[in-house]
């Protein structure tokens, strides 16, 4: 099997690349801000790497690296056209960043994948379904030892048949995942990974470091956790089942769940890309019960309540800020 961790650290270390590279290229980053990234840059030669690789792309390594090193005057901001026309740019540019080096790597991978929107059940050859979500990607390892499953990107729904001699089992980010009986959901967000119960058991091994081996965790039916790496399981929750997979009937429901979640999760039903570099932002509360076919619909009601403002290249590319 493929490991995924590795995917998943670096899909992170590239959303904080590309957040650095829009803050700094608006000209408005101040001594503090500067100082912070030169920490996040010493902190792990990758986060280099992946800055070049944002700022290499546009040709704008140079000239980012240099107004970093400059002092700026406290105050000073650019002309409030020139830094729209500026950020409009810097939108388009991580709108096709986010294509080049973050899906398209695990979709090319993959053995089965869906698009914005789509959903597709996969018939396995021995007699399970996996329900793959949309914007997903999945491989499939099935023969007369193993099956074994890793889903690389999105979200899905296993309905297991029973075979005593071949445990199913789907890694995911750190974990994998063993059927103990039916149906189980897991929904991969960024470096987090979320199991769901939604029929009998499952078993829940979380690897954090090949030293310290894995950790397990038993998961009934109505069950939930959530787990990275870095933070290792969370506490294991009550859930509705119904809600779980309510992305099956074109619904969304969020209970007290953290508007960044919700936009990742829109994200995987509308054709652009919605983004906020707000960690703040993301962490505003959200409740309710949305449409999945109608994203725009939802993030309209999202700024109305949360009195959140858009910034929007047409319909393709939209960012949120306060």
């Amino acid at each position: 099997m493929k490991p995924t961790h590795r995917s998943s650290e670096q899909s992170a270390i590239r959303e904080a690349a590309t957040d650095w590279w829009i803050r700094l290229d608006s000209g408005s980053a101040g001594a503090g801000e500067k100082a912070a990234f030169a920490r996040w840059l010493a902190a792990d030669p990758r986060h280099g790497r992946a800055f070049d690789a944002v700022c290499g792309l546009w040709g704008e390594l140079d000239a980012i690296k240099s107004y970093f090193s400059q002092q700026q005057t406290v105050g000073r901001t650019r002309p409030p056209a020139r830094r729209m026309v500026r950020l409009a740019s810097s939108l388009a540019a991580l709108s096709l960043i986010w294509w080049l080096f973050g899906s398209l790597p695990l979709w090319l991978e993959a053995d089965v994948r869906t698009g914005f929107g789509e959903m597709q059940d996969v018939q396995l050859s021995d007699g399970s379904v996996v329900h793959l979500n949309g914007n997903s990607a999945l491989t499939l390892r099935l023969d007369e030892r193993h099956r074994e499953l890793v889903l690389l990107e999105g979200e899905a729904w296993f309905e297991v048949q029973p075979d005593a001699a071949r445990p199913f089992r789907v890694k995911a980010g750190r974990g994998t995942v063993t059927a103990l009986g039916t149906a189980f959901n897991i929904r991969l967000r960024g470096s987090q990974t979320e199991v769901s119960v939604t029929e009998h058991r499952v078993a829940v091994d979380l690897m954090r470091s090949p030293a310290d081996g894995p950790t397990r965790r038993i998961l009934d039916q109505n069950q939930q956790i959530r787990f990275n790496a870095n933070t290792g399981f969370g506490a294991v929750e009550r859930i509705d089942g119904a809600n779980a997979t309510a992305w099956r009937r074109g619904v969304l429901v969020f209970q007290d769940r953290p508007l960044g979640e919700v936009i990742a999760e829109l994200n995987r039903y509308y054709q652009g890309y919605l983004m906020m570099s707000d960690a703040g932002l993301a962490q505003r509360r959200v409740n309710g019960v949305f449409r999945t076919d109608q994203p725009l619909a939802v993030l309209a009601a999202l700024e109305t309540s949360l009195h959140v403002k858009s910034i929007r290249l047409g319909s393709y590319l939209i960012w949120l800020h306060r």
